[in-house]
C-alpha cells in the first residue's frame, strides 16, 4: 500500500452520491471463541450483472470442508488466484474451535492487495457490485500483551475513565476487483477530551482470494488530523519487541519517540496515536474478519528507546464484519 493509502479501512465524501442497504453493526468479537463466531457469519448481496450473481448466503467458514471448495469458485467466477497460504491460515484458524480470538487468529495472515494502481485521487467505484463491510462502533479495550510483546498497564495516554471507540467501513467490489475503507475513532487522551478522526485509506485493487489487507495512520494532537505513521511498511504495533520501535526509513528513533510520546515534560512530544488495522474475507460471500489497534506512549524528556517503549499503551478491538450490497 502507499504510506497514506489502502494497506485497510473512512471518508464521507466517497459515500455521498451512494444509497445503501440497511448495515448490520457488530458486536465486538474481543472475547468470542470462535464457535461463536461461527454462528454470527452470515452474509447477503443481491446483485445479478453481466452474468455474474451474487446472490449468496455465506458459507460458514468453521466448515473446513466447504472452506477450499468456496474460495476456488470465487477464484473462478471473477477470474481471481487462490491465496494458497491464506487458505491454510484461515482454515487451521476456523478449524481450531475455541483456540484464539480474530486479532490473534489472523495475525499470520499477509496482506495481498495492489497500493501502486491508482493514485491518491482515485475515487473508488461504490455501486451495486460493492459489498460493505462495517463493524459498528466498536469500544476499544486496554491490551497489555500481543505478539509476545507486553504493553503498559498504565492510563498515561488514553483515559481509562472514557469510553475510546472505532469503525471499520470496508468496500469490496469483486467485479472490479477494487478494495477500499474508511476509518473512524473516538479517541480521548489523558487529561483530554473526546476526539473524532476518520480517514480514508485509498482504492486498492486485489487478484486473489481470500482477500488480506491492512492500513496504518497516525492520529496527530488536533482533533482530525492525521499523517504518515512514519514506520517502514504496514506493522501491526510500534513496537519491535519489549525495548525497541519498529524501523523506519523516514524518522530516526528520537524523532519516532517525540512523535508519539504524551509526556508534556518533554517539549517536542507530538502526543501522536499509532492506528493499525487489517481485514480479511475469504469470498464474496463470507463474512469478513477485522481488528484494529492504537498506541502511544508515555517517557519523561531524554528517556531512551527502551524507557519509551516499556511506556507504549496498546488498545484493540475486533469483530466479525457481515457484508450488505450496497444499493
Amino acid at each position: 500500500m502507499k504510506r497514506n493509502t489502502l494497506k485497510i479501512i473512512l471518508a464521507s465524501t466517497l459515500l455521498s452520491s451512494a444509497s445503501y442497504a440497511d448495515i448490520s453493526n457488530i458486536t465486538p468479537a474481543s472475547t468470542a471463541s470462535l464457535s461463536q463466531i461461527a454462528s454470527s457469519l452470515s452474509h447477503s448481496a443481491s446483485n445479478v450483472d453481466n452474468n455474474i450473481n451474487v446472490e449468496t448466503t455465506t458459507s460458514n467458514i468453521i466448515n473446513t470442508a466447504d472452506l477450499k471448495k468456496d474460495i476456488k469458485e470465487d477464484a473462478e467466477k471473477f477470474d481471481l488466484q487462490v491465496d494458497a497460504d491464506a487458505t491454510e491460515i484461515l482454515q487451521a484458524f476456523s478449524s481450531s474451535e475455541g483456540s484464539g480470538e480474530i486479532t490473534e487468529g489472523i495475525k499470520g495472515l499477509k496482506e495481498n492487495i495492489n497500493t501502486d494502481k491508482f493514485g491518491d485521487d482515485h475515487v473508488a467505484t461504490l455501486d451495486q457490485d460493492t459489498i460493505e463491510y462495517d463493524t459498528g462502533w466498536m469500544t476499544l479495550t486496554k491490551a497489555t500483551s500481543y505478539d509476545s510483546k507486553t504493553y503498559s498497564s498504565s492510563n498515561d495516554v488514553f483515559d481509562s475513565s472514557a469510553t475510546q471507540q472505532a469503525r471499520g467501513r470496508v468496500y469490496v467490489n469483486f467485479k472490479l476487483q477494487e478494495i477500499s475503507a474508511d476509518v473512524y475513532a473516538k479517541i480521548t487522551r489523558t487529561g483530554g477530551t473526546e476526539k473524532l478522526y476518520s480517514y480514508n485509506s485509498g482504492t486498492a485493487t486485489f487478484d486473489s482470494v481470500p482477500i488480506v489487507a491492512k492500513t496504518v495512520k497516525r492520529f496527530k494532537l488536533t482533533e482530525g488530523n492525521t499523517d504518515h505513521d512514519n514506520f517502514d511498511g504496514a506493522q501491526d504495533t510500534m513496537l519491535a519487541s519489549n525495548t525497541t520501535l519498529q524501523a523506519s526509513e523516514f524518522s530516526t528513533t528520537q524523532e519516532l519517540i517525540d512523535i508519539y510520546n504524551h509526556d508534556t515534560s518533554d517539549s517536542d512530544a507530538e502526543s501522536g496515536i499509532f492506528t493499525y488495522g487489517k481485514f480479511t474475507t475469504a469470498t464474496s460471500s463470507s463474512a469478513g474478519l477485522g481488528s484494529m489497534a492504537f498506541e502511544a506512549g508515555h517517557a519523561p524528556d531524554g528517556a531512551n528507546e527502551a524507557t519509551f517503549a516499556g511506556t507504549v499503551e496498546r488498545l484493540e478491538a475486533e469483530a466479525v464484519l457481515v457484508g450488505k450490497a450496497m444499493q
